[in-house]
């Protein structure tokens, strides 16, 4: 936990008990209600503050303590020690968890390990187009990692297109890649450097030259965004060093 979120939680939980003292102050009846509002601006004062630590119990577990706490101060300081003020807890409970509930019908899911997103990161996969999270993204290589896995392609198979992305196919050599030999398989030359590599291997690079970066210019809709188009121009001065 960092030094900003610990002192933001420490923050929150604060104001919440200082705030139930009060309602407690006013009548036993004015804190029971006031555990309703604690459990509301719990979780509007952890969203406002950024506070994450990983998992949702800070949403119940904060207002439940915080008016505990304050129970605990209002029953144990007076002298009819009033039962009701324990009530205060429950209903902060149920309203935080009624919260909790209604944001799970509304919250993305991860739909590649089915957790819950909320505020997190996520990744449409330009393959498959599921939305994932930050944890079945592979970064790297800009798709999910069920794509990554299955090797799922996502430029066409249409050989006119590749003739006029990036010349004629190759009849010599190997892909300077997977070393697959020219006889067996359709190997295209970067139009930069000139290097080539088969059709596979440019779907895995999401179309970017392995040796100067440059990139196929017409990508799919879907990939351009994680993928930046890089002229012949500036490829050149990438593998240059300029």
């Amino acid at each position: 936990m960092s030094t900003r979120v610990a002192a933001s939680l420490l923050a929150v939980i604060f104001v919440l008990t200082v705030l139930q003292l009060v309602a407690f102050l006013v009548g036993p009846v004015t804190g029971v209600v006031c555990g309703a509002v604690i459990a509301g601006a719990s979780a509007l004062l952890l969203r406002f503050f950024q506070v994450d630590l990983g998992a949702e119990w800070p949403n119940v577990i904060v207002p439940v303590g915080c008016s505990l706490v304050a129970a605990t101060i209002v029953f144990f300081s007076d002298a009819n020690r009033n039962p009701l003020v324990w009530l205060a807890g429950v209903v902060a409970a149920f309203v935080s968890l009624a919260i909790m509930g209604v944001g799970h019908l509304h919250s993305r899911k991860c739909e590649l390990c089915g957790r819950r997103l909320g505020s997190e990161v996520s990744f449409p996969c330009p393959r498959c187009g599921m939305l994932v999270c930050d944890r079945c993204w592979r970064f790297e290589l800009s798709r999910c990692q069920l794509c990554e896995q299955n090797r799922v392609p996502i430029m066409t198979p249409d050989g006119r297109w590749w003739d006029k992305q990036l010349g004629p196919r190759v009849k010599y050599g190997r892909c300077q890649l997977c070393m697959t030999p020219a006889e067996e398989g359709d190997l295209r030359p970067c139009r930069n450097c000139g290097r080539p590599q088969c059709r596979d291997c440019w779907d895995t690079a999401n179309g970017q030259c392995s040796r100067c970066k440059w990139t196929i210019e017409d990508l799919p809709k879907t990939l351009r965004p994680y993928v930046p188009v890089a002229s012949a121009e500036e490829a050149r001065g990438s593998r240059t060093g300029r």
